[in-house]
């Protein structure tokens, strides 16, 4: 067992196929770091002038204004003056923060700013959020707009009392765990999950180019398909280091960050707090609920290889199947389909697992049940489920590995 076991990691680590797999994601990964993450521009960022530009332009509306009655003006110019008058303190003090730098008053009163400029801009005609947000997916833009004031908002809060010395790259996300967290809620999940695909997708059906070698192991089918579950999993966990490696450039240029760093979690059981609709968990038990969530993902497609292979025996029937698993919440997934689906019994709707563990899903497909721990409970459940499948088929002569 333990000759065949190192035999099979061999192979798997020499494979043609298995070193492009890596040093495709290693390219990726320095690209990313040296390229794409310093050309990161996000939406909501300290921008000084931007601050200062709206600020001299409200305090200048507001300078003709004083004074005069508001009798005989359109309504809008009195909610104009009502609302310039209460927030145009916190844009001055968000100024004076920035010119003294002190970080922790500028989060203070930033703040509060997402929260109110959040409940006076929202399904308000007359007025818009930053225009970016209506760049693409317009139909929806404003609601992506107001999830994300109020997860600034939850942010920032939690910045004003956190031990650590605040930064702009903090402030920004620029950090290399901040840049790690923004990953796992966009493709990283899909990248590593397709890499363990492609990594496994022939650890079957290649011992069909070598059966007078596999035949020296005198060892039972189904023993040998758990040795290849674990050598699966093995060069799984290898992906990560590509990874790591960017990341570590990310940290010399930005600053590495922390595991007590803010995430927000939407509460869609929140939505009557006065506070909005978000608490926070810290940076480590969200990449750790991340991890297991994309840890049992990667046994589940190694499980569903296993079990692809031994019955079709054909690699394109691998991928296809291991796409389906990766790509199949693609063909229900839409804003609100969880008003009238139970999508959280779904396995395939735990793909995003940065959105699940943020309960961004939640937001975006209206459903108070989709979590992480439930998601996990599923995926595990269908990883056993699948596992028992294959070795209870390899015992059958019909689907032998080796005939």
């Amino acid at each position: 067992m333990r000759r065949y076991f190192v035999f099979e990691l061999k192979q798997f680590f020499t494979s043609k196929k298995n070193i492009a797999v890596f040093a495709l994601l290693t390219f990726a990964a320095l690209f990313y770091a040296f390229k794409l993450a310093p050309a990161y521009d996000p939406i909501e960022k300290v921008d000084y002038d931007e601050i200062e530009a709206r600020y001299l332009t409200r305090a200048e509306f507001l300078d003709s204004m004083f004074g005069k009655s508001l009798y005989g003006y359109h309504e809008s110019v009195g909610h104009a003056v009502s609302m310039f008058g209460f927030l145009n303190p916190y844009d001055e003090r968000r100024l004076q923060a920035l010119d003294e730098g002190d970080l922790r008053k500028y989060a203070d009163e930033t703040s509060a700013w997402y929260y109110y400029t959040n409940v006076y801009t929202y399904r308000n005609e007359l007025l818009a959020y930053n225009p970016r947000y209506y760049m693409e997916d317009r139909r929806f833009a404003e609601e992506e707009a107001y999830y994300a004031y109020f997860e600034q908002f939850q942010r920032y809060d939690t910045y004003k009392r956190v031990w650590y010395d605040l930064t702009i790259e903090i402030l920004e996300q620029r950090t290399a765990l901040q840049t790690l967290e923004r990953l796992l809620k966009g493709p990283l999940p899909y990248i590593l999950l397709i890499a363990t695909l492609l990594l496994t997708i022939d650890i079957v059906t290649k011992d069909r180019r070598h059966p007078s070698v596999l035949k020296g192991f005198p060892i039972a089918d189904w023993k040998r398909l758990l040795v290849k579950v674990f050598v699966g999993l093995i060069g799984s966990v290898f992906l990560w280091i590509p990874i790591i490696v960017g990341l570590m450039i990310v940290g010399f240029q930005f600053g590495f960050g922390n595991l007590d760093l803010p995430v927000p979690v939407y509460g869609y059981e929140l939505i009557a707090n006065e506070q909005g609709k978000f608490v926070h968990m810290s940076m480590g038990i969200f990449l750790f609920r991340c991890f297991l969530l994309l840890a049992t993902w990667m046994v589940v497609i190694v499980s569903a290889v296993l079990l692809c292979s031994i019955i079709f025996r054909q690699e394109m029937f691998n991928l296809l199947v291991g796409g389906l698993l990766i790509f199949g919440d693609r063909f229900y997934a839409s804003r609100g389909v969880g008003y009238f689906w139970n999508v959280e019994y779904f396995p395939i709707s735990y793909v995003q697992v940065g959105n699940i563990v943020s309960k961004y899903q939640n937001f975006y497909f209206t459903s108070e049940g989709l979590h992480d721990m439930l998601g996990l409970k599923l995926l595990l459940a269908s990883a056993a489920i699948i596992l028992v499948l294959t070795l209870l088929i390899s015992l059958s002569k019909r689907f032998r590995l080796i005939k």
